[in-house]
């Protein structure tokens, strides 16, 4: 950089930043997101089918599955969009109400989706006793929370490898985690 902050090529032309990139439609994060959701749903693919036991291929050659290469790059991604966000708020106060916004409205929908529609359409129990179950209620309570996250409605998926659901939002709460993290630190 020169003494008035702008980056210089070695040809003496300005560069672009990683904010300058973020900013343009063509900067190609949706496309590594879809590729990386792509690569989860791979590397979960083989314990649902084969097994809980079973991995795919990948991880005997490198050490990691596909799917460990894919939360990687999210974490990354993630990482640099909640920095661009906090950069880009007035306050504090702002950036935290635009993570709360940006995560909060679409869990609660899972959730009450979840809970109050997939569960009693899907579950093995009759209507009553899933509506009875504290495990069906402790499922939203303790989700909403997103620090003792439950996995299980009662009946549900019972039979399959990995009887859980919504099992994705585990990562939610390191999302949160890195707001609290980012939006501390300041500017």
């Amino acid at each position: 950089m020169d003494r008035t902050g702008t980056t210089l090529t070695a040809r003496g032309g300005s560069m672009n930043t990683l904010g300058d990139l973020a900013s343009r439609r063509n900067n190609h994060f949706n496309l590594i997101r879809m590729l990386a959701a792509t690569a989860v749903l791979i590397s979960h693919s083989y314990p649902l089918a084969l097994g809980h036991d079973a991995v795919e291929p990948l991880s005997d050659w490198i050490g990691l599955s596909l799917g460990d290469v894919a939360v990687i790059t999210f974490f990354c991604i993630s990482g640099f969009f909640i920095s661009l966000s906090r950069d880009r708020a007035d306050s504090t106060m702002d950036f935290f109400t635009a993570r709360f916004l940006r995560i909060f409205p679409g869990l609660i929908l899972v959730l009450l989706l979840s809970v109050f529609l997939i569960g009693p359409l899907l579950t093995t129990l009759s209507a009553s006793e899933y509506f009875r179950s504290g495990e069906t209620y402790g499922y939203l309570a303790h989700n909403l929370t997103l620090f003792s996250m439950k996995f299980q409605l009662p009946g549900l998926f019972q039979n399959n490898p990995w009887p859980g659901i919504n099992g994705s939002l585990w990562t939610l709460f390191y999302e949160v985690a890195l707001y609290l993290l980012v939006g501390a630190l300041g500017t």
